[in-house]
């Protein structure tokens, strides 16, 4: 049974200095435990996400507001926030030294990452342990002030302002801090006999590794909202924003530059040699909208607006501190079948218990997986356009009908810089070749290598109440594509099959074989509503006479409804395996298509 806990209150106060100045203060306070049982009992546990265990989440903020009124046509709001949060998700044997329980030894033992015993994967079975993710915590801080002035001026209403954001985060999100084991059909023929001789063919460990990282934000705008005619207004309005790169407090970042195959370290000096990526200064961000009324049953409208985001955030992916030397994932693993799976082959035996010097990062082999970000890249962005028409057939009755779209540039995707080469032979079959950077292994790249767009037709038919009726009709054709998904919101549609586009790439060297629908594209979405008064009981048209016994009993009900119908969505189809060509991580192979993939009915 799955126990919460919620403690939540407001304090706020007003105060009115003078007639034209008065003031606001606000203090929130979220505190929340929610604890979900493991589904297996003890150390066996068998937790396959970080939602099982403890997650103990603290949120708090503190809003501040003074508002000037300086004269009848203009007004001044001077705001500053202050927010924190401290979210710790723990498994739920946290604090139980499980591996010492159990006698696996060399196992690491931190107070912070101590909880259960390491996840073991076992080929045919559900696994048992802790979930690789967990502990793990984020405590980001920030302040943030702001100002903001009105200015009414004959047709004109003006407003303009800036602000100003701080970001700061301490993260802990790292695999597999206790280790990582796998149980496979290798030495013995039978993975519970490989566990029984204590013989795993895979050991991931990573060190605990905690990164406090920040950045600060620039925004300043001006917008003029214009009415020309009685009949005709329009919108225009100017953003600039400017945000650095994250920076890491003790410098601890490293990154990898392509142009000398070297990596790069962060040190003290300019923002660059901090952040290891050059800032993005050209942000400008300009809005347009119009609104006009040709007669009085017929309103146009439609706008365009271009949206930066500055805190794009992929997991533990791509963060540039979680690389050697100050984080290590170390990997320990045989390939070996057959008469060559000989007990020695094995990656270390459970009897002897985890291999020394795991964490040690001068012992890492050179071509240990490498996270890395272009130092070059860009803030991505998001253009917004619509232009839709709204006409009042009669006046219970108005017809809304719209194109709405929109198009990613320059967003966050995810390669393997150092994928192998495909070579492929005089009889046609392929091989794996070398790396561009020989001496590395896997570089998990991200680069501004994702475009998307969305466009639709969206129609509204609304009923407003008359009647004891009111509804409502819509129906939306659109269709979304993109280069690849947002990271960590990828959705899987079962073993060999994802929804929409994959988020690794098929060929690091051919992204323009990516492009496919999203995996939220709907091609077809219609939805009904309705509230329905049925004409019984008093002030009814049947039933106005009844007495107060019966009104009770079948007066005033209302039939309510929603119905939606939509098309399915967009399946990939993937392909794993010993088939695969293994040219290195961050890709999905795919199957071909060797048949008509049309069934008979």
């Amino acid at each position: 049974v799955t126990d919460t806990r919620q403690d939540q209150f407001d304090v706020r106060i007003d105060h009115q200095f003078a007639p034209s100045v008065t003031f606001f203060g606000r203090y929130s306070f979220v505190d929340t435990l929610t604890f979900r049982p493991a589904p297996l009992p003890g150390l066996a546990e068998g937790s396959f996400n970080d939602a099982f265990g403890a997650n103990d989440n603290r949120s708090q903020g503190l809003a501040l507001g003074l508002t000037w009124t300086a004269s009848p046509t203009l007004v001044g709001d001077l705001r500053f926030g202050y927010a924190r949060g401290d979210y710790y998700p723990n498994p739920p044997n946290f604090g139980i030294d499980g591996a010492a329980e159990i006698g696996l030894r060399n196992v690491p033992n931190d107070p912070s990452i101590v909880g259960g015993i390491p996840k073991v994967n076992i080929q045919g079975f559900d696994a048992v342990g802790r979930h690789t993710s967990t502990p793990q915590f984020q405590t980001p801080r920030s302040w943030n002030p702001r100002a903001t002035f009105s200015w009414n001026r004959g047709a004109h209403f003006i407003k303009f302002g800036a602000e100003f954001l701080h970001v700061e985060t301490r993260i802990n999100d790292l695999n597999a801090t206790v280790g990582r084991m796998n149980f496979e059909n290798r030495f013995t023929n039978r993975a519970v006999g490989d566990l029984l001789l204590g013989l795993p063919s895979q050991l991931a460990l990573t060190s605990y590794t905690v990164m406090d990282q920040g950045q600060d934000m620039q925004f300043y705008f001006v917008q003029d909202d214009y009415r020309i005619t009685p009949r005709f207004t329009a919108n225009v309005g100017l953003r600039y924003e400017y945000a650095t790169p994250p920076v890491e407090k003790d410098n601890t970042f490293a990154n990898f530059d392509p142009e000398t195959g070297t990596m790069m370290f962060a040190k003290d000096g300019s923002l660059f040699e901090r952040a290891l990526i050059h800032p993005d200064r050209n942000n400008f961000a300009p809005r347009v909208g119009f609104a006009y009324t040709p007669w009085s049953r017929l309103v146009v409208r439609g706008g365009y607006g271009v949206f930066y985001t500055h805190t794009v955030r992929q997991g533990r992916e791509g963060l540039l501190g979680f690389n050697p030397p100050y984080l290590v994932d170390n990997l320990l693993q045989t390939g070996v079948s057959g008469a060559a799976a000989v007990a020695s082959a094995a990656p270390f035996r459970l009897v002897n218990g985890y291999p020394a010097g795991l964490l040690d990062p001068t012992a890492l082999s050179a071509t240990v997986l490498r996270r890395a970000q272009d130092p070059n890249q860009r803030t991505p962005y998001i253009q917004q356009y619509n232009l839709g028409a709204q006409y009042e057939l009669r006046p219970d009755l108005v017809l809304d009908v719209a194109y709405v779209g929109n198009k990613g540039t320059k967003l966050n995707g995810f390669r393997n810089l150092n994928q192998r080469a495909v070579i492929t032979n005089p009889d046609g079959s392929q091989t794996a070749g070398a790396r561009p950077y020989p001496a590395f292994g896997d570089i998990q790249w991200m680069e501004n290598r994702v475009n998307s767009n969305y466009n639709s037709l969206q129609l509204r038919l609304e009923k407003r109440f008359t009647q004891g009726l009111s509804g409502m009709v819509s129906y939306t054709l659109g269709e979304a594509l993109t280069d690849a998904p947002d990271h960590i919101s990828t959705s899987g549609g079962g073993a060999g099959v994802d929804t929409g586009v994959f988020r690794e790439p098929q060929d690091g060297t051919n992204l323009r074989a990516e492009r496919g629908p999203a995996e939220f594209d709907v091609r077809h979405r219609f939805v009904t509503s309705y509230i329905y008064e049925l004409p019984f009981g008093r002030g009814r048209r049947f039933g106005d006479g009844w007495n107060r016994a019966l009104d009770l009993a079948f007066g005033g009900w209302q039939v309510t409804g929603i119905h939606v119908l939509q098309s399915g969505l967009a399946l990939t189809a993937t392909l794993g395996g010993a088939t695969v060509l293994n040219l290195g991580g961050e890709r999905r192979a795919r199957p071909n298509l060797v048949g008509d993939p049309e069934l008979p009915e």
